[in-house]
Parts: structure tokens; sequence; C-alpha cells
């Protein structure tokens, strides 16, 4: 059973030529996977140092070798408590639409004695387990065999270079409904990536138990490619949620990062998309309930327009739009997993990302600007920049309390921004 060392974004660990069980560290050995592996990783997921490794704002799990790395959010009120901060990890991807929520009666996922890999998959195992309440996904495929009975249709060609010396025999094609498809090959692949991996024997069980299942489907390597390709019909809507746990599963864990004897494989999720996708889903409600719309990435436009080949370049897409009921942008979000201080005039703030939201306000014909941050111990109040000029336009900077589950934040969005 591999051991788990769990840190908190941004910490460091040391590089070592050896460590015993427990130390906050890796070794030489270790290092020098995760370096052979890194251009497979998200790019900056983490930063060397001298005889150092320091995590950025990528959290979830890296594996080298027998030693998992949980890397976890530093989240307001709470940084010193890891068993915390995995669940509300949890939390914020469940929000966010990550994981989905389980289903009624299904066993729970506790966070505090799982590794955030097994929670992972132990979600997965209810959501499959639900799903396959209507049936395993089946589909006609074509099949040509020779037969001792006409099946189908007589494949004459076939049948004559076959059948020479066989008068008995007919080589036929015929379509049967079979359960050896893409879509289960595809869940029957990751079952497979995530029982080796799982670290619980409990997990392990649940794991078995679905493989079961699937024992009249093909074992094959599936790809990201072939996931992109599958067709979700009709029939197979349950399905979805699932597949796409599938494609982050292979995604992060297929086993296609080598080095040596050792393997290296990682689920990790950018906090900064994250946050964002957290606050889509505070705001949502409370814009419907106001009968606006909310547009995530967009509305899309270009900053600038070549003429000289008759193309538009630097395309804009704000973190989060608000629309009124003529589909009119009358407010731009911006998110960002960042550390503040109010100690400082511009509160830490980048000029970049105030540039970028001056560029919104002006592109988009919009006054109401904001600027959403995670609430942290330098943030713990709302601030307002007014911009110099004719322009009268002002941008709030507003810290959202992550481990309050959200109902600070929808407080503080409808008192502020509404």
């Amino acid at each position: 059973m591999s051991e788990v060392i769990t840190c908190i974004e941004h910490e460091t660990l040391t590089v070592v030529e050896s460590r015993g069980v427990g130390d906050f560290s890796i070794t030489n050995k270790q290092a020098s996977l995760l370096s052979n592996s890194e251009r497979k990783l998200p790019k900056g997921a983490f930063n060397w140092g001298h005889k150092s490794i320091k995590f950025s704002q990528y959290c979830g799990l890296i594996q080298v070798g027998s030693l998992a790395i949980e890397i976890l959010p530093k989240i307001h009120g709470i940084e010193a408590d890891k068993t915390s901060s995995r669940h509300e990890l949890v939390k914020m991807l469940r929000k966010a639409g990550f994981l989905k929520a389980l289903p009624v009666g299904s066993a729970g996922v506790n966070t505090q004695s799982h590794t955030l890999l097994d929670i992972f998959v132990v979600h997965f195992c209810e959501l499959l387990k639900e799903s396959l309440i209507q049936g395993m996904p089946r589909e006609y495929i074509n099949i040509e065999e020779n037969l001792g009975v006409l099946r189908g249709k007589l494949l004459i060609s076939n049948h004559l270079r076959s059948n020479l010396a066989h008068n008995e025999r007919l080589y036929c094609s015929y379509d049967e409904l079979s359960e050896d498809i893409l879509i289960n090959q595809s869940i029957k692949y990751t079952l497979k990536l995530l029982l080796c991996r799982s670290r619980s024997s409990t997990v392990k069980q649940r794991v078995s138990q679905l493989l079961m299942m699937f024992d009249c489907v093909s074992d094959r390597t599936i790809t990201e490619y072939e996931l992109d390709q599958l067709i979700i019909d009709r029939t197979k809507q349950a399905f979805i949620t699932v597949i796409e746990q599938c494609k982050m599963f292979i995604k992060g864990l297929n086993p296609d990062i080598y080095s040596g004897e050792h393997e290296c494989f990682a689920l990790l999720f950018d906090m900064n998309q994250l946050f964002e996708k957290w606050a889509s889903s505070i705001l949502k409600p409370i814009t419907w309930s106001k009968n606006l719309q909310l547009r995530e990435q967009g509305p899309k436009r270009f900053l600038a327009y070549r003429e000289d080949i008759d193309k538009k370049v630097f395309q804009m897409k704000p973190d989060i739009s608000i629309l009124n009921e003529s589909s009119e942008v009358i407010l731009i979000a911006d998110a960002k997993w960042k550390l503040l201080d109010s100690n400082d005039s511009k509160l830490g703030i980048s000029q970049a990302d105030l540039y970028q939201i001056n560029t919104y306000a002006t592109q988009y014909s919009v006054k109401s600007l904001v600027l959403l941050y995670p609430r942290q111990t330098n943030l713990l109040e709302h601030f307002e920049f007014s911009f110099q000029g004719n322009s009268k336009i002002s941008v709030k900077v507003i810290p959202l309390d992550i481990h309050a589950n959200g109902r600070h934040a929808e407080l503080m969005l409808k008192s502020i921004i509404f």
C-alpha cells in the first residue's frame, strides 16, 4: 500500500537522499521521476527550488512510485486543518460540477478516512451503480462468421472463398444486440485503472464488485480521443456523468507516463478554474431570481481588428457576465484564486488584472465590475476602486468565504452587487 503525504498549496517539500515513513519530503529518485513526467502534467503545477519542490495553485493528487502526494487548497479559517481542507475541496468540486451530487440513498463518502483519490473512486462507483439500475448500455453490432444454419444474410463471395470444401457451412452476416461496445469498454478500463490505484481495501472491494458486472465486455486500452468521439444517444443518457468521470480518470491516471520501473500519474485541478466555477454556481440562483442571465466565459468579443488580413484578434472572454432580459451585459466579474493584502494600497492586485477588467468596461460598455477572491486573513472585507477620468466606473473587490459553504458568499454578493 502506498504512503500518502498531505500538504497545502504553496507549501514546500524537501528533496532528500533517503526518507523515513511519515517524513515531509521526497527522495531524489522520486524527484527524478516527477521531473521526467513534468511535461505531461499541467504547466506550472509546481516549481523546483534548491533541493525542494513547491506546489502552486493546482490541487489534487500526484503519485510518484509508491508515494502519493495530496495537494489541498489553503482556505481561510482552516489553514492548519488538512482534513477540513480536503473536505472543503470535495465540496467545491461538487458545487462547481466537477463531482456530481451523489444519488439519494447512496453510501456517503467519508472525507476524513479516505484520501482524495479514494473519495473520487467511491463517488464514481456510486454514480455507476445508480446508472446501471436502468441496465447496461447495448447496441447492435455486425457479426460475420461461418454457421451451420443461415442467419441474417449470406455473403456469397466470402462463402465461396471459405467453404469450397465445407458445403455444410454458411458464411453469414447478421446484427446482434451486444454489451461489448465502446461505452462499456471505457467504463471497464476506468474501473481497472482505479482498482490498482485505490489504497483502501473497502474501496477496492467496491470497484471489484462493479468489474464483475462487466465480465462480458472486452479488455482493451481506451484513449482520450476515443472517449471524445463517443456518441451518447438517448438510450445512454443515464451514463453522461459516468463518461465525464471516465474522461477525468483516463486523462489523469492513464499509465502512459513512465520512468524506469516506476509509474507517475496525477489528478490535478486548477484552483483558478475551480474557484471561477464555484463562484458561478453561487451567483446563478441569485441572477435567476432576478430574471437575469449568467454567462460563463463570455460573451466573446474581440479587442482589435487587422485590416490587412481581415481578421479580428485578441479575443476577450470574461469569467462571468450577467445579462439583462434584453441580453445586454450589465455586470462583468472576474474570479481570481490569489492571495491579497488589505494593508497594501493596491490590495496586492496585479496591474494586469485591473487593466483587463478596465478593458472589459470599455469594450462591453459596462459600469458594474467585480473582482472575486477567496476570503483570506488579509482580505476579510470588500473594497472598491474608482477609475480616474470621466468614466465614473468602479471595481468592487469581494472576498468569498469558501469555508461557509457558500452562504456567506451568497449574502455578500446579494448585498454588494444586487
